[in-house]
């Protein structure tokens, strides 16, 4: 007999294995824990169940809050806005029972969503084990590693598997240490190093996830991606039957190897529905995304981004927390050219938002090791964005580029005090383009604190200018304070036009 399992059936065994009970005492959700960081300097939710009409008390220190549990039992508090608190405290739940955490901390709490280079563990790096086996960081530093999970329908605030809590990088969870993402701890050890005050990162990653699975339904409807989802699902499922098929005509030796698990990081929603509602709204400072390594159709990416932001900043109910971007980083895959100008593009349009870029690593992996780097760059921004320091923060970003007889001037905002090159050339991997989607290198040289020269050659009638366009350019061109400047593609106005193209953000640096 040919064995079949639904998505449905994996989801609902993977669910039998979460933690909760199905009792009426008052149980907060599943991500408070001893050892957990609240946000600081705005109101804080703690929510949760009990029985209908059951008063519910929540206490943090000498701050106090209480309310009634709705019919269905849900019930929610926010605590309001807290200074920093370096010294653990309790926080209590009381109702019939009480339910107490210990070594509660008040500081900064940053989310990181995406896939693997997100989700990129730290026993993949020798610095990194040495951090997870302890002794490194400071127990005010602290994570919630939310263990990769997709499901067809919303899971619920209980739903995380057994023993996934808050931990310091001590030696006691050197498990947990490991499997967390070395991108947010390297971010989380900077921003202690400059702000001295508790810092929380929670990292809700998964490997090989595209941009869909990541939305919920409602955040595909406002797309007006409803349909082109539906799709979706029926080639990832055709795909799951495909690898069952190859798995059932394995010889009878290899039988022992896995049967095929569902390939929910390639369906719509899947992973949204299992990793955002067991941790939404917790409140957090901002959330940085690293994604787009699996989203070939560009234009669809473009389409849907705006809305998978606007869904995500209002799960957690905050909408003016920094969106922080990675954009991909150089590697062999061409088309990856196009997702990196519209993670540009988002950067610019999303209000509170701003962009890494990474196309200067030149280590050709898909998984680029040296996370250090775009940790320190996503650390500079949250530094000038929401703590209020003097740092180099943003990436040069093109302003406009405008024709003037047979030269084009590309000018730049975040030169800072003014782009320079790292290696004393001209600035390399500049083209013109007429139509189509063939460039043509151009000369260039820079002609001001913010201001590149093109060349045009004899016969070109350009309409557009591209920088770095392709998978693994050699670029050159940095401000002041040595971020690369941003790959992109646009279009050129002529001498006299509005040459201003692109909206700025409304936090320049």
């Amino acid at each position: 007999m040919k064995l079949r399992l639904t998505a449905s059936a994996c989801c609902l065994g993977v669910v039998a294995g979460l933690i909760g009970t199905t009792g009426a005492a008052v149980r907060p959700a599943a991500i408070f824990t001893d050892g957990a960081v609240l946000q600081a300097h705005r109101p804080v939710p703690v929510w949760g169940k009990a029985d209908p009409g059951e008063k519910v008390v929540v206490a943090y220190g000498d701050v106090t809050a209480e309310t009634t549990a709705k019919a269905d039992g849900s019930w929610r508090v926010d605590l309001p806005a807290m200074d920093y608190v370096r010294t653990g405290r309790a926080l209590t739940v009381r109702g019939s029972n009480a339910v107490s955490f210990a070594d509660v901390l008040v500081g900064e709490v940053w989310l990181g969503i995406g896939q693997s280079n997100m989700e990129y563990p730290l026993d993949l790096c020798e610095e990194g084990k040495v951090i997870a086996k302890g002794g490194v960081l400071p127990t005010t530093v602290r994570h919630f590693h939310l263990p990769k999970d997709g499901d067809e329908k919303p899971r619920d605030l209980f739903a995380v598997p057994k023993g996934t809590k808050w931990c310091t990088y001590t030696a006691d969870n050197r498990h947990a240490n490991e499997q967390s993402s070395m991108l947010l701890t390297f971010f989380a050890k900077r921003l202690i190093e400059d702000l001295d005050v508790p810092v929380g990162v929670i990292g809700a990653a998964v490997g090989g996830a595209n941009l869909e699975t990541w939305m919920s339904e409602e955040a595909i409807a406002d797309a007006g991606m409803t349909e082109e989802a539906a799709k979706l699902l029926k080639t990832a499922e055709g795909w799951h039957q495909d690898d069952i098929r190859r798995w059932e005509n394995r010889p009878e030796r290899e039988k022992n190897r896995p049967f095929p698990r569902i390939n929910f990081e390639s369906r719509p929603s899947q992973v949204w529905n299992a990793m955002v509602p067991p941790l939404a709204p917790y409140a957090v400072r901002g959330i940085v995304w690293y994604q787009g390594e699996m989203n070939s159709g560009w234009q669809k990416y473009e389409k849907q981004f705006p809305s998978m932001v606007r869904f995500l900043r209002r799960a957690f109910e905050v909408t003016d927390q920094p969106f922080y971007i990675v954009q991909l980083p150089d590697y062999k895959e061409s088309h990856w050219v196009r997702i990196r100008d519209i993670h540009r593009q988002m950067s610019e349009k999303l209000p509170r938002s701003g962009l890494v870029v990474a196309i200067d690593g030149h280590e050709m992996e898909l998984h680029p090791r040296d996370k250090r780097k775009v940790a320190d760059r996503l650390v500079r921004l949250a530094l000038a964005d929401c703590y209020g320091k003097d740092v180099v923060a943003r990436s040069p970003a093109p302003r406009a580029a405008v024709r003037a007889g047979d030269v084009v001037r590309v000018t730049f905002k975040y030169a800072a005090r003014g782009l320079k090159l790292t290696d004393g050339a001209a600035p390399r991997t500049f083209e013109l383009v007429e139509k189509g989607d063939q460039g043509v290198p151009v000369d260039a040289k820079l002609v001001g604190a913010d201001t590149v020269e093109l060349s045009i050659p004899a016969g070109l009638r350009p309409t557009r200018v591209r920088y770095a366009w392709s998978a693994d350019p050699d670029v050159n061109l940095v401000n002041s304070g040595d971020l690369p400047a941003t790959p992109f593609e646009i279009g050129l106005d002529e001498a006299g036009a509005d040459a201003v193209r692109q909206v700025g953000n409304s936090f320049e640096r």
